[in-house]
């Protein structure tokens, strides 16, 4: 199972849009994914204690990040999302 750390300003709104359609590409790609939300203020420390496969995030994050982290932007806008959908498959798939 993959986890993916799902970070926007207030952990409500944009994260919870951005984490159902994650899921929902992890459903039909046939991979299980679990996703947890954070606020951008405690994504950094969420990232040391869940050890995530990635974070998909839709603002600026601090600290030092070992693993991708993607621009979750798309997610909402549109713009560029069959790059960023390939690029979560294929951190997914690994």
């Amino acid at each position: 199972m993959k986890l993916i750390l799902v970070a926007c300003g207030t952990a409500l709104a944009t994260s919870t849009v951005v984490a159902k359609k994650i899921e929902q590409i992890a459903q039909e790609n046939g991979i299980e994914c679990r996703t947890v939300q954070a606020k951008a203020v405690d994504a950094y420390k969420k990232y040391q204690e869940l050890h995530p496969d990635a974070i998909v995030c839709t603002c600026q994050l601090e600290g030092e990040i070992t693993i991708p982290v993607i621009n979750g932007r798309a997610f909402l806008t549109g713009i560029n999302i069959q790059s960023t959908i390939d690029q979560l498959i294929e951190i997914l798939k690994k």
